[in-house]
């Protein structure tokens, strides 16, 4: 019998383990993260505390969004750098509500533009922000946006931001999932059967309210399945703050819907971790 040598037996043992094991940015050391691969894709999932009706946690984006990172950790290994769920958003809209905490717009694209900054310090020239959190994107886009045109090394990375509700929107087909609603709002079918399947015990159906349709429009729905955007508060959009039709969750449902997304979001990083570099070529006469 050959006895294996340390050194090789911790190389065999890495390389059996570097396919499926996750890999967070919080839990390596500043040396690991200095002989990090620095193509490798860096998911920063964005979340918020704000009230979901009276029948969910405040915490129900950010309990979404790690949920969906931490499935898509279990399938991608080592090739995601995972750091945890930011969870204070903008979500000044919903502060009528008691419970919410938030940041300006402004304030929450500086810090989105801060962790790009300290990503890119440390080397990495791939980021996915995933955003849980619909009042994020706007402030979040403009932040990265503004980037691109004043900091060379981040015009110089591949950097995106999407919400995962659009970029899985195939797998939310509400008649594949048996809904009784046509689409994802807020603290609605979708998003209480998501929580029923990750933290049941922080549901109180017995809470439900159903949610008002204050605009009779298919171009201004309230929630994010609307074609044009509204600024107003959640105040004049519903009165328990929640949307839909809530009492028709299940975990099953919220079972599928988890399964189905992170399969994609998978395909779409793993994508992602694969786009060309993008040479200079222009302006030329």
């Amino acid at each position: 019998m050959i006895l294996e040598t340390t050194e090789a037996a911790e190389a065999n043992r890495w390389r059996g383990i570097e396919s499926r094991t996750p890999m967070k940015w919080n839990e390596q050391s500043w040396s690991q993260i200095a002989d990090f691969d620095k193509e490798t894709v860096v998911v920063i999932p964005l979340g918020s505390c704000e009230q979901h009706g009276r029948h969910l946690p405040l915490f129900v984006d950010s309990i979404q969004v790690e949920e969906l990172a931490r499935r898509v950790d279990e399938k991608l290994g080592r090739k995601i750098l995972t750091l945890p769920v930011l969870w204070l958003g903008s979500s000044h809209h919903h502060l009528d509500f008691p419970g919410t905490v938030s940041v300006t717009p402004d304030l929450f694209g500086q810090m989105i533009q801060s962790i790009t900054h300290c990503i890119l310090k440390a080397g990495f020239r791939r980021l996915f922000f995933l955003n849980g959190h619909g009042g994020n994107e706007p402030p979040a886009v403009h932040a990265l946006s503004q980037l691109a045109v004043t900091s060379d090394a981040a015009e110089e990375a591949q950097i995106v931001v999407g919400s995962w509700w659009k970029i899985a929107s195939g797998a939310l087909d509400p008649q594949k999932l048996g809904m009784a609603t046509p689409g994802l709002s807020h603290a609605c079918e979708y998003e209480t059967s998501c929580l029923l399947a990750i933290r049941g015990d922080l549901v109180r159906m017995g809470e439900v309210r159903e949610g008002d349709q204050t605009v009779q429009s298919p171009w201004a729905k309230a929630g994010m399945s609307g074609k044009l955007n509204g600024f107003r508060r959640f105040r004049r959009w519903t009165s328990s703050g929640a949307m839909g039709t809530p009492a028709a969750a299940t975990r099953e449902k919220g079972e599928q819907i988890l399964d189905g997304v992170a399969d994609l979001l998978a395909g779409v990083i793993e994508d992602f971790g694969r786009w060309p570099e993008l040479e200079v070529i222009g302006p030329q006469r």
